[in-house]
């Protein structure tokens, strides 16, 4: 008699009364795909003593020929080998974006940005330097010399998409009802509505204010990559 010799009599009175794995599965109260997990992969290794009873007055047979002797050993186990993305190793993908207008609370509109480049970068350096997972991270290049001199045309922004709440003195990427910016971020002081004071690094250009409901967060920039 061979080991598993339960799920061959089943496999068997199946057969012969021509009854359907789901069928039968659902005919003891288990979900439609319990018995075909139960003789392909081995989940669960026995069937309980209800579930046997249950099939053995189905199939009209004595439940002791579904029954195990003793418990079947487990099918060994084998590792997964865990695929890396296609690229350089330990490394991520973070695309650049290039961005025309932002829309969207927090999101940069599919419409009006297309990805123009691919970055590689440490996977270790984002997660424990930058404190950001990869998938949230863009990139965008600075426009303009209202941040001069922390960043200058044509630098790079890492953007974490993920945090967008803005913390008094933060630079964050975001829509200030007139374009995409970069700036240093307060709350403003006073009555009313919920304020935002955003301010430049270049002297040249002076603080303004909007309406935090008028504001898109994109996100905040945890790395300015510089041209020297």
């Amino acid at each position: 008699m061979e080991r598993d010799q339960a799920r061959k009599n089943l496999k068997d009175l199946l057969w012969k009364r021509g009854v359907s794995l789901a069928e039968a599965s659902l005919a003891i109260g288990r979900n439609k795909t319990y018995l075909q997990q139960y003789l392909a992969r081995g989940m669960p290794r026995v069937l309980s003593h209800q579930d046997s009873a249950s099939l053995g007055e189905l199939l009209e047979c004595d439940p002791d020929l579904l029954r195990h002797e003793e418990i079947p050993a487990p099918k060994p186990w084998k590792r997964r080998k865990r695929k890396r993305p296609a690229g350089l190793p330990g490394a991520a993908t973070v695309p650049e974006m290039a961005v025309e207008a932002a829309a969207g609370p927090g999101a940069i509109a599919e419409e009006f940005a297309e990805v123009k480049a691919q970055w590689q970068i440490p996977e270790g350096m984002i997660r424990h330097e930058g404190h950001a997972r990869p998938e949230d991270l863009r990139i965008l290049m600075v426009r303009g010399d209202s941040m001069e001199p922390e960043m200058r045309e044509g630098d790079r922004l890492m953007v974490d998409t993920a945090r967008r709440r803005p913390d008094e003195g933060e630079v964050f990427v975001l829509w200030d009802g007139n374009g995409l910016v970069v700036k240093r971020v307060e709350p403003a002081r006073g009555d009313g509505p919920p304020r935002l004071r955003l301010h430049s690094a270049n002297p040249a250009y002076t603080p303004y204010e909007c309406l935090a409901e008028e504001v898109n967060v994109v996100g905040k920039v945890v790395w300015a990559l510089k041209r020297l």
